[in-house]
């Protein structure tokens, strides 16, 4: 199968926290600078995030979907030759876009393709297309990881994807075998809290997945402590 090549790019606390009051530290501070200047480093053609963290970014819009008539079946692409593109795992339809590009201080501005499913509610896909924003049906009411990729090399022409988060959407695609590479970033402090995102988390209610393991590739120390650690994983699909 021809697709992207996927790294999971995160920034982390000693005890793999990815949210949290130890994101407002110095230490957590002074390490996002230079996770920020990897992540522009490595060229990436597309950022993958999950809903929850897409809502931080979008300030907890609410969609606000009309009642229309029926909706072409099959995906839906207004931009298939972006500079950047921000993707957004979003089964639910829970997003609210003001417009088909998302912007950001500190990053270039980048066409939103949304990921869905078959059940994903026809008023929402209306909602995207009158916005103005792309989307690909993944799955029927589940996530298909590698269907996610599959139609973002082929429908978008992209060649790597950063996936940044959270914790659920980077498990299901490295379940998936749909990631080669981990940039974790780690930061020398921890808040002790519980429930926050952590790096690697197993969807609720579901059967637990196999083990993945990784091989370590570099180590880089990066100023008062903190570690740029890359890895390779071993059960990633070509």
């Amino acid at each position: 199968m021809k697709r992207p090549y996927v790294i999971c790019h995160i920034l982390s606390s000693l005890d793999g926290k990815i949210t949290g009051p130890f994101m407002g530290t110095t230490a957590a501070g002074s390490l996002g600078a230079e996770y920020g200047k990897y992540r522009t480093k490595t060229g990436a053609d597309a950022w993958l995030y999950g809903a929850t963290t897409t809502k931080e970014f979008t300030d907890f819009r609410k969609p606000v979907p009309e009642n229309t008539g029926e909706v072409p079946e099959g995906d839906f692409i207004v931009d298939d030759s972006a500079e950047l593109y921000y993707i957004s795992v979003d089964v639910d339809g829970e997003i609210g876009w003001e417009s088909g590009t998302f912007c950001n201080k500190g990053r270039k501005p980048a066409h939103v393709i949304e990921v869905l499913t078959a059940s994903t509610p026809p008023v929402y896909k209306a909602y995207l297309r009158k916005t103005g924003v792309s989307y690909i049906i993944a799955g029927e009411k589940r996530l298909d990881c590698e269907t996610v990729m599959r139609k973002l090399h082929e429908l978008f022409h992209i060649e790597k994807v950063l996936i940044c988060g959270g914790g659920i959407v980077n498990w299901s695609f490295l379940q998936a075998g749909m990631i080669d590479e981990l940039s974790l970033f780690l930061a020398p402090v921890t808040d002790g809290g519980c429930g926050k995102a952590a790096l690697f988390t197993q969807i609720p209610l579901l059967t637990e997945g196999e083990p993945v393991e990784f091989l370590l590739k570099e180590v880089e120390r990066i100023g008062d402590g903190g570690l740029r650690l890359n890895y390779q994983v071993k059960n990633r699909k070509a």
